[in-house]
């Protein structure tokens, strides 16, 4: 008999770090907020200013850059990689890795997979939603993104419920492209006739599965075999994250009670758009995490990333 208990606390063990260093640089504006007559929750983050009123970019870049590994590298190899630092005392082995993940990314700071390491980072730490299947080394070139989804993440209840989280992340200059083209790119993979676009991608979890822990893979696996009546216990659900520029960046330590309503309004505003854009995708009913990050300047965000990699 399998004790439930004791696999969804394995499971959440799953996750990795901690989320007060990211929050500090990414604190949150106001309560997180569900879109009237949807089901999804906006979060709102602002990019923090150091003392001297510079926008906290460096920080978050070092952030994302220092969680290339876990991005990237299956679990496997990077217990492997500490056993053998514990052994030999070196830690070339996870020099090796940090070599191995900057080279998986396209170099390029046009690329997408910025946007995705952040929202990578944002599921890990602030929504405690282990990664399911890491598809960074499943690329065949370095030149190309992966396809399907930006990332696959999980939740186990106590009841037995395997919540699939399905990951689209766009950091775009137009606030209005950037949801626009977030929701239409993750629709398929959360409406009913989505069905191919699910089942390729978690042909994939099936074959790639993160997890180093064989009793639980073994059980996580039942839910994805089309045979077992687990499949019944899986719930689709969406998480996003939508970058783009905002003119006169604001400090939210430094806002006054005007300027604070302000940015509130203008907050509301892209609140209506998400519902307009939820409707004409026909995502309303379903459950989504969206993240939306106004950013001084997403370029440069990408850019620093792949610096502080050494990708550039």
């Amino acid at each position: 008999m399998v004790d439930e208990a004791s696999v969804v606390e394995r499971f959440q063990e799953l996750v990795r770090g901690e989320n007060q260093s990211l929050l500090d640089f990414l604190p949150p504006f106001e309560d997180a907020v569900t879109v009237p007559g949807t089901s999804t929750l906006v979060r709102t983050h602002f990019l923090a200013h150091d003392i001297n009123g510079t926008p906290a970019v460096e920080q978050l870049a070092g952030a994302m850059a220092d969680a290339a590994v876990d991005f990237c590298i299956p679990r496997h190899k990077i217990e492997r990689a500490l056993a053998e630092c514990g052994r030999t005392g070196s830690a070339a082995p996870i020099v090796s890795l940090n070599e191995q993940a900057r080279d998986l990314f396209v170099k390029s700071t046009g690329s997408g997979e910025g946007g995705e390491l952040l929202l990578f980072l944002l599921l890990e730490r602030v929504l405690r939603r282990p990664q399911l299947i890491s598809k960074m080394p499943l690329k065949t070139s370095s030149a190309m993104h992966v396809h399907g989804s930006d990332g696959i993440h999980a939740s186990l209840a106590d009841d037995g419920v395997l919540d699939v989280y399905w990951g689209e992340s766009k950091l775009y200059q137009s606030s209005s492209s950037a949801f626009k083209d977030c929701f239409e790119s993750i629709a398929p993979f959360l409406k009913d006739e989505g069905v191919e676009e699910r089942k390729r991608d978690l042909m994939l979890v099936r074959d790639h599965l993160n997890v180093s822990q064989a009793e639980l893979a073994a059980h996580l696996l039942e839910y994805f075999d089309e045979s077992n009546p687990k499949t019944l216990r899986v719930r689709w659900n969406g998480v996003c994250l939508v970058g783009f520029d905002h003119e006169k960046y604001p400090n939210l330590s430094a806002l006054d009670d005007q300027q604070r309503q302000a940015l509130s309004k203008q907050v509301g505003r892209w609140h209506k758009t998400v519902g307009s854009r939820l409707e004409e995708f026909e995502l309303i009913g379903v459950n989504i995490d969206l993240f939306c990050i106004p950013m001084p300047d997403v370029n440069a965000l990408r850019t620093r990333v792949l610096k502080r990699m050494g990708a550039l």
